[in-house]
């Protein structure tokens, strides 16, 4: 996954920059798409649950 600068400090995760868990390219960083999701849990823990009641307002406004 690559993220940039601002998207590591949001996750929490500039700490990592020179470790071999981050490789710089241009202007960002790859990383590990396990360690980005395991990232991204942790810093939104309710994101899921904000995206499954927003699915269900939609289904419950079409049919109406």
């Amino acid at each position: 996954k690559f993220l940039t600068l601002k998207e590591l400090d949001t996750l929490g995760l500039s700490h990592l920059i020179g470790s071999d868990l981050l490789r710089a390219y241009m202007h960002g960083y790859f990383m590990d798409i396990r360690l980005y999701n395991q990232a991204k849990s942790v810093a939104e823990p309710f994101a899921f649950a904000e995206y499954r009641k927003q699915k269900l307002r939609a289904k419950i406004d079409l049919k109406r």
